[in-house]
This record gives structure tokens, sequence and C-alpha cells, in this order.
């Protein structure tokens, strides 16, 4: 049965973005490569995340969507919409994660 993993990035203090909604600090990381980010999403078999940040994510990654070969599960108030390689749900939470953890192979 899959797991269920949060993978956010934050800074000490908690915060996720500047008070102007900036994710600059983001790119300021020291080490080389990706850190074990692909080690880590191997492991993936689904991604759930709001619609704000799944907005971010097509800003931040212009050359294409990075989660467009797993199932992805986009969480809204608006769930009739529709984009390529996402399904927008409004779900409750609780609903779509125990659905998942019987389909999913990996963790959410």
């Amino acid at each position: 049965m899959a797991n269920v993993v949060l993978y956010i990035a934050t800074s000490l203090d908690g915060k996720i973005a500047r008070t102007n909604d900036q994710l600059d600090w983001l790119f300021a990381v020291e080490g080389e490569g990706d850190n074990g980010y692909a080690d880590f999403f191997q492991t993936v078999g689904a991604v759930i995340m709001g619609r704000k940040t799944y907005e971010e994510v097509l800003v931040l990654e212009p050359d294409g969507y990075p989660y467009d070969k797993i199932p992805n599960y986009i969480l809204t108030r608006s769930p009739d919409r529709e984009a390529e390689h996402v399904t927008f749900t409004d779900e409750p939470i609780e609903q779509l994660i125990g659905r998942l953890k019987q389909d999913i192979d990996g963790d959410i």
C-alpha cells in the first residue's frame, strides 16, 4: 500500500514563499545536482497539489510539465477545468488519499 509523503521546500522559519509570493530563494541552494530529488521522485506513484502550486509549477517549468509520467491530482474549488496530465478535483483529501492508496503503485 502507498505511503503519503509530504515533499515541500520551506525556509527554517516555516515559510514557503516570500511575503510578495516570490520563490526566488528556492534557487539559491547549496550542493551539486538536484540534491537527491531524482532518487526521491522514483518512489512516487502519484502527485497531489493545490491549484496555486500547480499554476506556479507551470511558470517555473516553461519547457514542460515535470510530473507528466504519473497521475496528478490538483485540489481546487473548480474541478470542471481540464488540462493535459492532471485531474482537477474537489474530492475531500482524506477520500482522495484513501482511494489512491488502493490504486497507486508507489508513494503519493
